[in-house]
């Protein structure tokens, strides 16, 4: 697809990269240095304000009004808690643990900051974000999403966040098969301790919601509103 703005994704991430390049757009990487801090305590809500941060920062340093960026951050959630990178392969074990045989959520905030130079401009990406706000009913597991406006790099920009979640069922494992994959070094550096297109996939018996959501991008509303503001 022909972009009318250069995208910069904000992530180091190349299973987003990879994702990214399924949408078709043209786009280059910035990753940001800042630090990710955040007082929320709700998972829906750290991953929007984690991806805003991404976002922000990078387009503080590189934005103008040719390119967008994308940020995105990614947690898995269960039985309240937030499961982040396991320490170690004990940790991996403990995560693992406690899916096995139930269902546990994966959130991902996806921010993108939209520059405009003119008002007719802002009209235009305004109206495609009141596009996406209304397709988002179709869609599973979208929350949070804000529209607001900022300044960066002496730009004026709209900034659109969301959240998605993806309900992820998994069957019941017996410890030595936890053990298996929670030693195959996969896990030590993925949130939640899995990679759902790797070594783990023939644990999931099925998904609620988008399969890349999971993986760490969730395509087919990041699609839509891509499609709606270049």
């Amino acid at each position: 697809m022909d972009n009318k703005k250069m995208i910069i994704l904000a992530s180091a991430s190349p299973r987003r990269k990879e994702i990214m390049e399924k949408l078709g757009f043209e786009f280059t990487v910035k990753v940001s240095g800042c630090e990710e801090i955040t007082d929320e305590t709700e998972p829906g809500k750290i991953v929007v304000e984690l991806s805003k941060i991404k976002a922000k920062d990078v387009a503080d340093k590189y934005i103008s009004n040719k390119e967008i960026v994308v940020g995105a951050d990614t947690v898995v959630a269960h039985k309240g808690c937030i499961m982040g990178k396991p320490k170690d392969e004990e940790a991996a074990f403990d995560m693992i643990k406690s899916y096995e045989g139930d269902i546990h959520k994966v959130y991902t905030g996806v921010s993108v900051v939209i520059p405009y130079k003119d008002e007719d401009e802002k009209i235009r990406i305004l109206d495609g974000t009141d596009e996406f706000k209304l397709s988002t009913k179709d869609f599973f597991g979208i929350e949070n999403l804000d529209i607001s406006a900022c300044t960066l790099n002496k730009c004026e920009a709209i900034t659109v966040s969301y959240s998605v979640y993806t309900d992820v069922h998994v069957v019941p494992m017996n410890d030595s098969e936890i053990k298996k994959y929670a030693n195959s070094g996969e896990p030590l550096d993925k949130a939640g301790a899995y990679a759902i297109q790797g070594g783990f996939a023939p644990y999931i018996s099925s998904i609620q919601g988008d399969y890349y959501n999971v993986v760490g991008l969730p395509a087919c509303s990041l699609y839509a509103l891509l499609k709606n503001v270049l």
